[in-house]
């Protein structure tokens, strides 16, 4: 840390609101630049600015900068713009997602209630599939298609290799199939 920023940084931590404003008046403008260039909203870009310097206060006592608050505040203010934008899409998503259930509802009212039983009835014959697998088996159907993980990460958690690993989930998934060979899934998707 430069010494001028080590000893702006000591008086904030010490509770010196001129010490938060010299920050402030020092970073402001580059902030402001440096957020513009990640999104094009000036007023998301102020309002992280903002929460970047009150997450400064309320944690002034707490924060430990090993290197200059110059990349500490640019850090902090990518950190808040992309979790904003994560926030952003995922309302748009689900805004879209309700939008496109609803024209969905309203255009499939009636083949939706008559399929519901059918539907009922492939969830248990699932449901059953799965009641016949070991325990093993539903952890690794769990950890793969569930949690994502890889073959690698798989066998770390159970302490077997990675190939140990794909064996069993491929087993698992056989014993699925030869439960289900009976079962129609036409139109379960829909």
């Amino acid at each position: 840390m430069r010494k001028i920023d080590k000893s702006i940084w000591i008086k904030f931590q010490n509770g010196d609101d001129n010490a938060l404003s010299a920050i402030y008046e020092n970073y402001v403008n580059e902030l402001y630049s440096y957020g513009l260039k990640i999104m094009n909203d000036e007023q998301l870009v102020k309002d992280c600015i903002q929460e970047v310097f009150v997450q400064l206060i309320n944690k002034r006592k707490a924060l430990i900068i090993t290197s200059n608050i110059h990349i500490y505040l640019f850090k902090s203010l990518r950190n808040k713009l992309f979790e904003e934008f994560r926030y952003t899409k995922r309302k748009q998503d689900i805004l879209k997602l309700l939008s496109e259930s609803e024209k969905l509802y309203e255009n499939h009212a009636e083949q939706v209630l008559t399929d519901y039983d059918e539907r009922q009835n492939i969830r248990n014959e699932i449901h059953s599939a799965m009641d016949q697998l070991t325990d093993r088996q539903k952890e690794v159907i769990f950890l793969k298609y569930a949690e994502g993980l890889n073959y690698n990460e798989i066998g770390t958690l159970l302490n077997i290799d990675k190939s140990s690993a794909c064996t069993l989930l491929y087993r698992s998934i056989k014993s699925i199939r030869k439960s289900l060979k009976n079962v129609c899934f036409v139109d379960i998707c829909n």
